[in-house]
């Protein structure tokens, strides 16, 4: 019995742990933002494998359920220690809990997608100016709202960066500069920095 409940907590920690990891393709660029971070240049790899751990997951949290809720083998006689022990109420509570935030944690990249993609400024028109250039890219591993927040903060903070705007429905961005302080190259490079690859729009 208590090599089950050992288990039962394994699994259930291990499928906490692969959602977590899971969804770090967006959850990583938003701690990055918010710890004032330039990017979380491992964004890329957690998306590719995303699709194994979230199989860990589910094959882990599935488990857990089967631990929780099969028949035990030995039936207590009634009236026994054992037929009256909480312990199962306990951790059929605590399984159903560990679900919600396993679900809630998988699914927080499609959620992020769209609470920030109403939170997103439009691109800004171009300011006329002698020094004025305006750069457009194309981010197309962006896989998450959140990857563009991360990289819109890092552009307005490159110096010479007058505005700048991350699309992730267009997987574009429009930087606009000034260009005797900052080159076009340094700025893709920035990008490139935070664990997506940018390369200028069609001209």
């Amino acid at each position: 019995m208590d090599k089950s409940k050992a288990l039962q907590k394994a699994t259930l920690g291990g499928s906490l742990l692969a959602a977590v990891i899971a969804s770090l393709c967006c959850i990583g660029p938003l701690l990055a933002v918010a710890f004032g971070l330039g990017g979380f240049a491992a964004s890329a790899v957690f998306e590719k494998w995303r699709p194994v751990f979230l199989g860990v997951t589910f094959a882990l949290l599935a488990l857990a359920w089967y631990l929780t809720y099969r028949k035990p083998k030995e039936s207590c006689e009634e009236g026994s220690a054992c037929a009256t022990k909480p312990a199962g109420k306990w951790n059929k509570v605590v399984l159903w809990i560990a679900t919600g935030i396993v679900l809630l944690t998988t699914a927080f990249p499609s959620l992020s997608s769209v609470i920030l993609r109403g939170t997103q400024s439009s691109v800004p028109g171009a300011v006329a100016g002698d020094n004025s250039v305006v750069l457009k890219v194309e981010i197309p591993s962006m896989d998450c709202a959140a990857c563009a927040v991360s990289i819109q903060t890092k552009m307005r903070k490159l110096a010479g960066v007058i505005t700048a705007s991350v699309n992730y429905d267009t997987k574009e961005a429009e930087v606009q500069y000034d260009a005797t302080k900052l080159a076009p190259e340094k700025i893709i490079a920035a990008i490139d920095e935070t664990g997506f690859k940018a390369e200028p729009a069609n001209k």
